[in-house]
């Protein structure tokens, strides 16, 4: 099914629940890894609006947060259903004229602000946020919700202050989200658990 399909059916689903509740005893369960099963609740709960996307082999969501803001969720280093890693991306289509130049030195200052998520200029010219998490040994459920909500806020920020600031060219946000059936950011590489980085995908 077209991705278009796929966000303007997601666009119509009925309101999720919510608001996230932080108290929550259910926020101290350990996830054992990222599948449907066990990211598709904690969207629900934090109030988000998802479609299933991607394949077998590269399974993704593609998401509509509480804020209106949109990513796609792609999940990476799969077993089976269950992934030991997802990328939560957002992406805007490639500025033209001055905006092009400009955009690089914004980007490279917004990463400088901030260290939770990372902005970066795509191979085809669009700027794309990005955050990565890795569940080797589980994820706290709590802390997923925590960092999805942070993610969409990003969001916001990173269109006020890069997109939409004196001098950018702001463009529109793209009319696609990543290729769903694309790794989850095979350039980031993965931590290891004494800390140390393995090759991408490794």
């Amino acid at each position: 099914m077209p991705l278009l399909t796929l966000l303007a059916a997601a666009a119509l689903q009925p309101a999720a629940a919510g608001p996230f509740n932080a108290t929550a005893p259910e926020n101290r369960e350990v996830l054992p890894g990222f599948s449907f099963s066990t990211v598709e609740p904690v969207l629900t709960r934090i109030g988000a609006r998802f479609e299933r996307a991607g394949n077998d082999e590269r399974p993704a969501l593609t998401v509509t947060f509480a804020n209106g803001r949109r990513a796609a969720i792609l999940f990476g280093s799969c077993q089976g259903t269950s992934c030991r890693a997802i990328s939560i991306q957002a992406v805007w289509n490639a500025p033209t004229g001055a905006g092009a130049a400009a955009l690089a030195g914004a980007i490279a200052a917004f990463n400088q602000r901030y260290a939770f998520s990372r902005a970066l200029v795509a191979a085809d010219g669009r700027p794309s946020l990005q955050r990565y998490l890795t569940a080797d040994y589980g994820f706290i459920r709590g802390n997923l919700a925590v960092n999805l909500i942070v993610f969409a806020g990003q969001i916001d920020r990173f269109v006020a202050e890069v997109l939409q600031a004196p001098g950018a060219a702001a463009p529109a946000p793209s009319s696609g989200l990543p290729p769903v059936n694309a790794p989850a950011d095979p350039a980031a590489p993965r931590r290891r658990p004494d800390g140390s980085e393995a090759p991408p995908g490794g």
